[in-house]
Order: structure tokens, then sequence, then C-alpha cells
């Protein structure tokens, strides 16, 4: 499908609603219309009368994931979800699919795990929002602080970011150059990540124990 868009390209639907170069000049809205078409044959054309109940849903659509500030990588979340559903979604099952609901002890973990790596440069998250909560706590705090400790602090600043919707990138992290005189090695690096995971592990453990699991 590609229907011709009918916005300016200084509006913020234009991010939707204009041709994508990437795909061959389709918009972003008439791809996401295309993918949902092929995972649900018949059972997605079906169900819009004519063209003018497609042009309908193509201005809803662009305009909630535009108000919601949607990204790409959550849009193609949504649809790994579709493929485990039998009927194509409305607006606000897709919606949910791209955010599941967010998981605070998972991303804690993470947070304090990659943040002990990314002193080496090691580091790799799962989503730019645990990143930069993590940085608003302070890698000092995740490095010291007991999950526990951390929880209600972590809430706030996880939530606070997904709220926003869109994040910058996660910058390079290089490696620090060691101070004059002193040389760190690799193997000193991985004890000191070694130590953080054991107390981190402990952490968990003693908050499953406390809630009985």
């Amino acid at each position: 499908m590609r229907i011709q868009p009918q916005t300016s390209s200084t509006s913020p639907l234009s991010v939707w609603l204009d041709p994508h170069p990437a795909l061959d000049g389709v918009a972003l809205i008439d791809h996401l219309f295309n993918r949902l078409d092929g995972l649900y044959p018949h059972k997605w054309r079906s169900a819009f009368a004519n063209e003018r109940a497609i042009a309908n849903w193509r201005q809803a659509w662009a305009e909630g994931l535009s108000d919601e500030g949607v990204t790409l990588e959550e849009v193609r979340a949504g649809l790994r979800a579709c493929r485990r559903q039998d009927w194509p979604p409305s607006f606000a099952e897709f919606f949910k699919a791209c955010r599941p609901p967010i998981d605070y002890q998972s991303a804690l973990i993470e947070a304090v795990e990659q943040m002990a790596r990314r002193e080496s440069g090691r580091d790799r998250w799962s989503h730019p929002a645990i990143y930069w909560a993590a940085v608003k706590i302070g890698a000092y705090d995740l490095s010291r602080k007991t999950l526990k400790e951390l929880d209600a602090e972590w809430r706030k600043a996880f939530g606070d970011q997904m709220a926003i919707g869109q994040w910058p990138e996660i910058p390079e992290r290089l490696p620090a150059l060691p101070a004059p005189g002193q040389t760190h090695s690799r193997e000193v690096g991985g004890e000191t990540i070694a130590a953080m995971l054991r107390r981190l592990k402990a952490s968990a453990d003693a908050q499953c124990k406390e809630r009985g699991e």
C-alpha cells in the first residue's frame, strides 16, 4: 500500500507520513500497514471496508505513534509481539506491545552489571533508558549500594526516563588511561568486575530470600 502523505515536511507527522528513501519512497506508516498485512493475511485487509477506512487508520495511527514518541525499535518490538497473536491489534494493543510493562528489577541488575563493565569499554545495554537512568544515579552508588537500597531511587530514575519516550544515543566509552606511575591490567579489571558481580548476586539472593522465593 502506498498513499501520498498530506502533511507538511515540517510536521511531526512527517516522520511517519512522508516517503522514506530507505523504503523506496514508501512512508513508514505504509510500511507498517504492509507488515501487519503480511502477518495477518486476509484478517488485516478485511478489517477495512474501503480506501477511506485505510486513510483513517493511516492518519490515526501516525498521530498516535507521533504523539507517544514511539521509536522504530519499539515498533519492531510491537511487530515481534504480533507474531504471537492470532488477531490484528488495535492501536492501544499495539502500543502496549511496543512498550511492555517495565521490569524494574531486571533493568536495575543490568544497570549495575553494565556500569561495572563500562570502565573497560565492554558494556552492552538493552535499552538507552536503562543507561541514562544509571547515569542519573551514578556509577559510584550503583557499585556500592545493595539492590534493596537502590530500589526506590532506581524506580524513580528509570520511570522518569521511560516517560521521556526518546533518548540520545549511548555514547561510546573508551577505557580510561591509568594515573601517572600506575598500570591497570586486564586481569585486575576482570577481578574488579567479578567482585562486583558477586556482590550483585549476593544482594539479589538476599532479596529473593526476604520475599520467600
